[in-house]
């Protein structure tokens, strides 16, 4: 059986300031205070990825790149919820409703670029 643990995920997008946000309060993981910086500053770079979280923890690379109708779409995460408020507050960052899974199990949601991600309700003990 393979021990292995994610360490870290990238997701390509058209624009990582403007997505940044969005993934940092959906994930739990803050922006790079230095990316956080040039983002506010407008100083990031045309080529410049953003990090999400420490580099000595889990953490998240957004990088540029165009989407293309031959390339699988940018990123796809499973978000588990810990409480049901949590799918409103991220329609409130720009998430948009797709549709629910089988017996309404889960709900593809789509970020503020249009990459899907489906979101499970806490789980019951």
């Amino acid at each position: 059986m393979l021990m292995a643990r994610l360490e870290a995920f990238v997701i390509r997008c058209v624009e990582p300031a403007r997505l940044a946000p969005f993934y940092a309060a959906a994930l739990g993981l803050p922006i790079d205070p230095g990316d956080a910086a040039a983002i506010t500053t407008g100083t990031l770079g045309a080529d410049e990825a953003v990090l999400l979280g420490r580099r000595d923890h889990l953490h998240g690379w957004l990088i540029r790149g165009e989407p293309s109708p031959t390339v699988s779409p940018g990123v796809h995460l499973d978000i588990r919820l810990d409480d049901p408020h949590e799918r409103e507050a991220l329609l409130r960052l720009g998430a948009t409703h797709r549709w629910f899974g089988p017996d309404r199990r889960w709900e593809v949601l789509a970020d503020p670029e249009g990459n899907l991600l489906c979101v499970f309700p806490p789980a019951t003990s």
